[in-house]
């Protein structure tokens, strides 16, 4: 085995150490130098399923080229934001009606009627 590889199989090693301890950023910053992709995965895996940040795991994702998953954040961001535009078409406010001082009104209407004589002279 080559020297870079036999140092690389080391770092990995020491990565997965990391991670079953519970160090998560040293493990990750080992995965990713290393390029090795099943440590990127379980990173991913890790923020996407225990931490439920899929907008940090789809980071990973990417990296490895897990389309699936990719495709699965994407698709479940589609579902939140089509509830949550849903909801918000749903709660439509409703105003009490305005209250006009009747000069105000008279001011309004006179000058609504202006425009539209102007406009229909035009």
């Amino acid at each position: 085995m080559p020297t870079d590889e036999k140092k690389r199989v080391e770092m990995i090693r020491l990565g997965n150490e990391f991670f079953n301890s519970g160090d998560i950023e040293k493990a990750t910053e080992i995965f990713v130098n290393t390029g090795y992709r099943d440590g990127i995965t379980r990173i991913a895996d890790y923020y996407f399923f225990d931490k439920r940040l899929p907008l940090v795991a789809l980071k990973y994702y990417q990296m490895v080229k897990r389309q699936d998953k990719v495709e699965e954040i994407h698709q479940r961001m589609m579902f939140a934001l089509s509830k949550l535009l849903g909801k918000e078409q749903q709660k439509k406010v409703e105003l009490p009606p305005l209250k006009v001082s009747p000069k105000l009104k008279i001011l309004a209407e006179e000058i609504l009627r202006d425009n539209e004589e102007s406009a229909n002279k035009s």
